[in-house]
C-alpha cells in the first residue's frame, strides 16, 4: 500500500519541520507539513498516510486535547508525538489517548526512523493480519461445505454459516454444547465416538460418511476429513472437521440400488406371476369342486377352507409385489386434492362405519387443486387411511392439514394412534418390512414410488400420541402444461 509511504508532519516551527521533512526523505518517506491541527484535518480529508508525527504544543491546542480528532479523520493513522523531557507526563497522557509512541527532543535522526519504521512495519503486519482474516471469513462464509470446531471433549467451539443453511442451528444453539449428543444419531454414536477419540490421538482421519440431525428432526448425509488444530501455544486442543453434504448423492445412490433391484424383481415376478396364476387358478377350481363334495364334513371344510384362504393370499402377495415392481405410469389430470382424499374416505366407509371414526379437515385457505394421477393418489390415501384405522384402537382420529406454496401443495395426514418406534421410522419405506402379521411390507414404498412418479415427496414422522406423514407433490406440472407425453418412471 503506497500510502504507508506517506508522512503527514504537523508543526508550527519551520525549522523544525524542515530538519524532520530532511530526516524522513532521505529515507525515502514521502512528506507532508502543516502547521496546525486544523490544517491537518483539512488535508487528511482530502489522502491517506501511514502515519502521523506531531509536535505536542500546537497553535490551536495541545496534541492530547486533540488526537481523538485526529485519529477519527485519519481512520485511525498511527500518531507520533514529539515532546521534551518536561512533557513526559503529558505523553503518557495522549498514549492513553490513542498515540503510537512519543519522541524525546532533540530529535536524534537514527532513533526517529527506528520508530518510525518499527509503527509502519507493525501497521503494515496488522493490515495484512486483517485482509487475512478477511478472506478466511469470505472464505467460510462462501464455501459450501461445513467448517466445524470442537473440542477434545466433543463440545463446538467455532462452525460457518454453512451449517446453519444446511441443518437450521445457529450459534446460540451449539456454540458450547455436545456435538455427538445434540446432533448424532443414536445407532451412529458409537462409531463416530471412536474415529473421533482416534482422531484426537492421532493426526486425521478421512472419508467418514454419516449423518447429521437438523434442527427440526430431519437427517442430512455428510462426509467429513477431521485433523488436529493447535491453540495459540502450540498445543493440540481441537478437532477441525470439514463436511461436504452428500445427501442428494446418498439418495440417488439408493435409487440407483432401489432401480436394480426393482428391475431385477420385475424379471423374476413376471416370470413366475404367469404360472403361478394359472396354478393358483387351479387350486381355485379344484377347490370348488371339493367344497361340493365335502359339504357335510366340516373337518373337510375348514381344511379346504384353508386352502383357499392361502391361494388367495398367494394372489394378492403375486399382485402387491408385481404392483410395486411394474414401471409407475402416470395419467395426469387437474383436479382438487381434497376431493380424491375425500374419495379415498369414502371407499372404506365399510372399515370405519361400525368404529368411532372420523377425518377432520383443518379449515385453511389452501389451494388444493394440483395435476395428478386420480386413481394413482387416491390409492395412496387409501393406504395412508387404512394404516392409520389399523394402528389405532378405540376412537379414530385422523387430521388432515393443507398448505401450500408457489409450487408444491403439502398435505399432513396425522392419525392418534401408537406412533412409530425408531426402528419403524427407519424402516417404513423400506420394501417388505411390515410390523403386520399378513402385511407385505410393500404399501408404503408403493406409495413413496406413486408420490415421486409425480415428483413429490412423502415423509413421516412420530410423536407421543399418532403418526403424522406429510406429502408435498407440485401444483402443476410443467410436462402436462406443454403438452408432452404423460410421465412414466420405473
Amino acid at each position: 500500500m503506497q500510502f504507508f509511504n506517506h508522512i503527514l508532519v504537523i508543526e508550527d516551527d519551520l525549522d523544525a519541520a524542515e530538519s524532520l521533512s530532511d530526516v524522513l526523505s532521505i529515507e525515502g518517506f514521502e512528506v507532508t507539513i502543516v502547521a496546525s491541527v486544523h490544517e491537518a484535518l483539512e488535508v487528511l480529508g482530502k489522502k491517506r498516510f501511514g502515519l502521523i508525527l506531531t509536535d505536542r504544543r500546537l497553535p490551536d491546542g495541545l496534541i492530547e486535547d486533540r488526537v481523538q480528532d485526529l485519529l477519527a479523520a485519519s481512520a485511525k493513522t498511527p500518531v507520533i508525538v514529539v515532546t521534551g523531557y518536561s512533557d513526559l507526563q503529558a505523553a503518557i497522557k495522549a498514549f492513553r489517548q490513542g498515540i503510537s509512541d512519543y519522541v524525546i527532543k532533540p530529535i536524534i535522526p537514527e532513533d526517529l526512523i527506528q520508530t518510525v519504521r518499527r509503527i509502519l512495519d507493525r501497521r503494515v503486519l496488522k493490515q495484512e493480519l486483517v485482509k487475512e482474516h478477511a478472506f478466511a471469513e469470505r472464505l467460510q462464509s462462501t464455501a459450501e461445505a461445513i467448517i466445524l470446531v470442537l473440542d477434545f471433549n466433543g463440545q463446538v467451539v467455532h462452525f460457518n454459516r454453512f451449517l446453519t443453511e444446511l441443518t437450521g442451528w445457529r450459534q446460540d444453539d451449539l456454540i458450547g454444547e455436545n456435538w455427538f449428543e445434540k446432533c448424532i444419531f443414536a445407532d451412529d454414536l458409537d462409531r463416530l465416538s471412536q474415529i473421533f477419540e482416534t482422531t484426537a490421538r492421532l493426526e486425521s482421519s478421512r472419508g467418514v460418511t454419516n449423518r447429521i440431525r437438523c434442527k427440526n428432526g430431519e437427517a442430512r448425509e455428510f462426509r467429513w476429513s477431521n485433523s488436529k488444530l493447535n491453540d495459540d501455544e502450540g498445543c493440540p486442543q481441537f478437532v477441525l472437521s470439514i463436511g461436504i453434504d452428500v445427501s442428494d448423492l446418498a439418495e440417488a445412490t439408493q435409487r440407483a440400488v432401489r432401480a436394480e433391484r426393482l428391475a431385477a424383481i420385475g424379471e423374476t415376478v413376471a416370470a413366475l406371476a404367469h404360472e403361478s396364476r394359472n396354478a393358483i387358478q387351479r387350486i381355485k377350481a379344484a377347490s370348488e369342486v371339493l367344497a361340493m363334495d365335502t359339504r357335510n364334513d366340516s373337518d373337510s371344510e375348514e381344511e379346504l377352507s384353508a386352502i383357499q384362504r392361502a391361494a388367495s393370499d398367494l394372489a394378492t402377495l403375486l399382485e402387491s409385489v408385481r404392483a410395486f415392481a411394474a414401471p409407475i405410469h402416470t395419467k395426469l389430470e387437474r383436479v382438487d386434492l381434497e376431493y380424491i382424499w375425500q374419495r379415498a374416505w369414502n371407499d372404506l366407509e365399510s372399515k370405519w362405519r361400525i368404529r368411532d371414526a372420523k377425518l377432520i379437515e383443518i379449515a385453511s385457505t389452501c389451494e388444493h387443486e394440483v395435476e395428478v394421477d386420480v386413481c394413482r393418489m387416491e390409492q395412496v390415501f387409501r393406504n395412508l387411511f387404512t394404516n392409520a384405522l389399523e394402528a389405532t384402537d378405540g376412537c379414530v382420529r385422523i387430521e388432515m392439514d393443507c398448505s401450500y406454496d408457489e409450487r408444491q401443495v403439502h398435505v399432513g395426514i396425522k392419525d392418534n394412534g401408537p406412533g412409530l418406534t425408531e426402528e419403524q421410522a427407519n424402516h417404513m419405506f423400506e420394501p417388505f418390512y411390515t410390523t403386520k402379521p399378513t402385511g407385505t411390507g410393500l404399501g408404503m414404498p408403493i406409495c413413496q414410488r406413486i408420490i415421486e412418479a409425480h415428483g413429490g415427496t412423502i415423509m413421516a414422522e412420530s410423536f407421543e400420541t399418532g403418526t403424522k406423514v406429510s406429502i408435498c407433490v407440485p401444483r402443476a406440472k410443467t410436462a402436462s402444461l406443454m403438452g408432452l407425453p404423460e410421465v412414466s418412471l420405473a
